[in-house]
């Protein structure tokens, strides 16, 4: 039996209207995936799975909304100045952060807080003058670090502490003209550290840094394509930092010459301790007090003589305090026995001398009594 013509074409009107339904169900679902993905997308920038890319875009900062999932963020060629310590703190899945190409000048503490999986940090071409101690600390994952092109003048001891994984590190074209002792302690997998074109002073200050590359960096290249030169001294000027020795730069490892001396004084006196050292480079002075670093407060004072005070002195201040004089060539250290009388014994000792005086009173008396009794 053969259906109607009417029937098939019913069929086929209700198959087509199908089929348009479910194309206009696709496309509004594609659509409302773009809105969403739109929505989380910060204003001038495009998105990508987990990357942002806010390239070139005349941003003066910062921008809001970054999604929290974003794991590469492009920044550079903007003009942000700052870096907002709560700007990226949400980030805590990025492990590229480029914020080369700006002006920011001041890198302040907490701008990357949170960033514990960050693996790439860009922050060269720059204006970047200073960079506050501890900034990079909790960037323990952090394997490439660039600040090149920059205008650093001086690098802090503790700047790269705790960057264990560190691996490439670029400071080349800044103003840097001192290398403080102990800054790439932590740095134990650096293989690459970029230093050229500094204006470095080449006196007793570096010689640690020298020493320290022919003792663990001598066997591959770690400074790349160009070694750095001394800037300073004029006649040590186009000199390879590699190939200083002592004897170019004279230096002196720390000699006392005024060492501080045992010492008694009572509860409430003041105490003061002596210690003077030369070499050079100038040694710099500690005080310790039972091997433990004594550090200034309100009765603890270190002069710029580097002579200790300390004021209205207590029992507990009793005991062994050392002067330790130490530079990038050695320490010495001397101590000193302070010992300290109490009141209780002061008292004592008072009144067993007043005791006798009186008993002399008293028999005297008892005399002169009895004299006029007789």
């Amino acid at each position: 039996m053969t259906r109607p013509m009417h029937q098939d074409a019913a069929a086929t009107a209700v198959l087509r209207m199908t089929m348009e339904l479910l194309l206009l169900l696709l496309m509004f679902s594609s659509l409302l995936s773009f809105t969403s993905a739109t929505a989380e997308c910060p204003d001038k920038c495009t998105c990508e799975e987990n990357k942002i890319n806010c390239l070139n875009q005349k941003l003066d900062r910062i921008p809001d909304h970054i999604p929290t999932a974003t794991r590469v963020l492009i920044l550079s060629h903007n003009q942000i100045r700052d870096i907002e310590p709560k700007s990226l703190t949400h980030l805590t899945e990025l492990t590229v952060l480029d914020l080369s190409y700006n002006k920011i000048s001041d890198v302040k503490i907490g701008a990357f807080a949170n960033l514990s999986n960050l693996r790439k940090l860009y922050l060269d071409l720059n204006k970047i003058e200073n960079i506050e101690t501890g900034v990079f600390n909790n960037l323990t994952l952090l394997e490439d670090l660039y600040l090149a092109h920059n205008r650093i003048h001086k690098l802090d001891s503790e700047m790269f502490k705790g960057l264990t994984k560190l691996n490439r590190l670029f400071l080349y074209k800044n103003m840097i003209r001192k290398i403080p002792p102990g800054i790439f302690d932590s740095s134990t997998s650096l293989t690459t550290l970029a230093l050229d074109e500094n204006p470095f002073t080449c006196d007793c200050d570096i010689l640690w840094f020298v020493n320290l590359f022919k003792k663990s960096y001598s066997n591959h290249n770690v400074f790349g394509y160009e070694v750095p030169t001394c800037h300073f001294p004029v006649e040590m000027s186009g000199k390879l930092l590699i190939e200083i020795t002592e004897n170019d730069v004279h230096c002196a490892s720390p000699d006392v010459i005024e060492v501080p001396e045992n010492k008694t004084v009572s509860v409430g006196e003041q105490l003061q301790l002596s210690c003077k050292a030369v070499g050079d480079p100038e040694p710099s002075i500690t005080w310790a007090k039972d091997d433990i670093d004594l550090e200034p407060g309100q009765r603890v004072q270190v002069f710029q003589n580097n002579t200790l005070i300390i004021s209205k002195v207590e029992r507990t201040d009793g005991g062994q305090y050392k002067c330790v004089a130490s530079n990038s060539l050695g320490r010495k250290s001397f101590e000193a026995m302070v010992n300290v009388n109490g009141l209780a014994e002061n008292g004592s000792n008072t009144m067993f001398g007043v005791i006798p005086f009186f008993i002399i009173i008293i028999i005297f008396a008892n005399c002169v009594l009895y004299n006029d009794i007789l």
